[in-house]
């Protein structure tokens, strides 16, 4: 099938980080420099915006074929903003594009053209001495009065830039598999979630702004006056630190789990009343705020918020005001306050809690749907824990979710964990503390967690403080109550070790899982018949806790944390089995996703476990919504699904 490639380099006065394509696309700012396109593995050529569309193109385009760009959504977006909307071009059908990023991404490859074409080594590498001047040229020359680079060997050297980018990812486009069809079905959905958005309640967020600048105001006049004068504001992070040591206080800074640290010991009066100011006003999730204003487009919604396939696993990351991490709310009830935030009442408001506290708990709220319309959301219930133990065949803890899920609540999973691990000394007696180290325990050590990750793990994620003796009382239970799941953990590295020795062998795990090496990757096959990859794999010596040497898998990959670098990483079995239950979750959520979208209940927004859509008040039903979330594909059988949902006008 023929494809065109194509990649725009265009100019705006818009920050596009901060606004994402939709609204950048839109302003009447922002335009084309060029397109460079090319069909197949010819040399590209450049159209400029003034010109003729090339008859090639337009016959292409109209005949509804293949378009194909790196990070398709900027292409799509400024084709049907500019191209079409301003130019009265041919309009290009959303079915047409496809992404060699989402490709590349799909194989656990850097996301950025450059990364990418360096790591599968190439011929056509990025124009890296281009790119400087690229970003500059995206940018105005003098913004009063607004003028544009004109300088016509610059435009040349831009031209030439654009042309190597779609060399380059049709070199990348070569080296990488397609997405297969259920893939490609999900691509479309996220593109089209993507497009929807959600709406900003934007009237909240500009009072919440005001509530909140008042509240740092306060709060750094007072912390000013505290330290007589040696700390001036509240985000002043050095300075904070220096004067609490100067206080008889040792301590490092003031992020979050250090301050909470801190402030659960014995403290002088004034070092515990600074710190409480820092922990009320310095909260850097209001900075979302500002985002939300900058992402939201005339018609105030929020676009391009979903990254198809961010992780490795296949899950989705957020972008922009990063839905995926907005902070737990803290405040209970917590739109009970949106009246007075409204009305700027900040006085009203801290009666009962630091204002700052209450916008920052309110993020979510300011998510809502066009007026007639409701907002409805499922969140799978413990879907990492079900999961794990069904491709394990841990029949008897799956059980347990059944009789949960039906109503014998005495079958909680959580409690009956807590109990094991000495928390409690039966189900009648464990406390919402008991329960929340049960849940550590329960959905925390199926990855083969130790005891001293576990005390970190319960307090980080959980809240609940277990001390090393209590931490390894849950290592050890947890283990003698799943041996199936330890198992599962060998038996996945055991089979990655096999198929490395032998390239090409499909080694099955179990019913539902199998493994191969086949060229530069090892994949593992997921239950649905999608593939998680791994480049380059190796055998290895690997030292362990205890100080011997065992072979291990390497693997080539991007780092998790800091640059994303391309570097080689150590796979151990509890960190491939959390990789294949992330997976197996994430496809879960998507062909849930699916149906409900053939059904009515169109997805706005997925985060982390849940779906959230967007309907006509009086349309649909919770429970029609609940059963098309957890129905089982066939390759899921006998998985106890399950999820709790809501309706309501704004998200929670």
């Amino acid at each position: 099938m023929t494809q065109l490639s194509i990649d725009f380099e265009t100019r705006s006065t818009v920050d596009l980080k901060s606004t994402g394509v939709y609204p950048y696309a839109a302003h009447p700012e922002t335009d084309i420099w060029c397109m460079a396109w090319a069909f197949d593995d010819e040399a590209p050529e450049i159209w400029i915006p003034g010109t003729p569309l090339p008859e090639r193109v337009f016959v292409h385009v109209g005949s509804r074929g293949e378009m194909r760009a790196w990070n398709a959504q900027f292409e799509r977006a400024i084709w049907r903003a500019i191209m079409r909307g301003r130019y009265g071009l041919i309009p290009v059908f959303d079915d047409q594009w496809f992404d060699t990023a989402a490709d590349a991404a799909a194989m656990a490859l850097p996301r950025s053209l450059d990364q990418a074409a360096a790591v599968l080594k190439v011929t056509e590498l990025k124009d890296s001495e281009g790119h400087g001047l690229m970003l500059r040229m995206a940018r105005p020359r003098s913004r009063d009065p607004l003028v544009w680079w004109t300088d016509q060997d610059k435009l040349d050297r831009l031209y030439a830039y654009c042309k190597q980018d779609v060399r380059t990812e049709i070199a990348v486009g070569k080296a990488v598999r397609r997405l297969n069809a259920k893939e490609r079905e999900i691509y479309l959905l996220d593109q089209r979630i993507n497009d929807r958005g959600i709406k900003i309640d934007r009237p909240l967020v500009m009072a919440a702004m005001a509530v909140a600048d008042e509240g740092a105001k306060r709060a750094d006049a007072a912390l000013d006056l505290l330290t007589g004068g040696q700390v001036a504001a509240v985000m002043n992070h050095k300075d904070l630190t220096a004067w609490i040591n100067t206080q008889g206080v040792p301590a490092a800074g003031v992020s979050k789990p250090v301050l909470k640290e801190l402030m659960e010991g014995q403290l002088p009066p004034a070092v515990r009343e600074a710190l409480q100011l820092r922990s009320d006003a310095g909260r850097t999730s209001v900075a979302k705020l500002h985002s939300m204003l900058s992402v939201a487009g005339a018609d105030d919604r929020a676009r391009g918020l979903l990254l198809y396939h961010g992780a490795g696993t296949g899950r989705w990351s957020g972008k922009l005001i990063q839905p995926q991490n907005f902070p737990r709310g803290e405040v209970s009830n917590v739109e009970q306050f949106i009246e007075d935030i409204l009305d700027h009442n900040y006085d009203m408001v801290n009666l009962f809690h630091h204002p700052t506290i209450v916008v920052s708990s309110l993020l979510r709220s300011m998510l809502i749907p066009e007026p007639g319309f409701d907002l409805i959301a499922g969140d799978y219930s413990a879907i990492e824990a079900r999961v794990l133990n069904w491709l394990a065949g841990q029949e008897d803890t799956l059980a347990r979710f059944r009789a949960y899920d039906a109503g014998d609540k005495s079958m909680d999973p959580y409690k009956i964990m807590a109990v094991r691990m000495g928390r409690a000394d039966q189900i009648a007696d464990v406390t919402y503390n008991d329960r929340q180290a049960g849940k550590a325990a329960e959905l925390g050590c199926g990855y083969g967690m130790g005891a001293d990750k576990f005390v970190q793990a319960a307090f980080a994620v959980y809240q609940v403080r277990v001390d090393a003796h209590e931490a390894q009382l849950a290592v050890d239970a947890y283990r003698a109550s799943h041996p199936l799941v330890k198992q599962l953990w060998y038996d996945v590295e055991n089979a990655c070790l096999e198929a490395i020795a032998g390239p090409g062998l499909v080694v099955k795990i179990n019913s539902h899982l199998r493994v191969v090496v086949a060229g530069a990757y090892l994949y593992l096959v997921l239950p649905s018949g999608r593939t998680l990859a791994y480049a380059a794999p190796k055998t290895e010596p690997r030292e362990t806790p205890w100080g011997t040497l065992k072979d291990s898998m390497t693997f080539m990959g991007v780092a998790p944390f800091g640059p994303k670098a391309w570097v080689r990483m150590q796979a151990y079995g509890g960190l491939l089995v959390e990789n294949i239950v992330q997976a197996v979750s994430r496809d879960l959520l998507a062909e849930g996703m699916l149906r409900l979208e053939a059904a009515g209940y169109l997805p706005v927004l997925s985060v982390h476990d849940e779906c959230l859509s967007e309907i006509a008040e009086g349309f649909g039903s919770l429970e029609e919504f609940v059963s098309l979330l957890t129905q089982l594909p066939a390759w899921a059988t006998g998985c106890p699904v399950a999820a709790e949902a809501w309706r309501g006008k704004r998200y929670r």
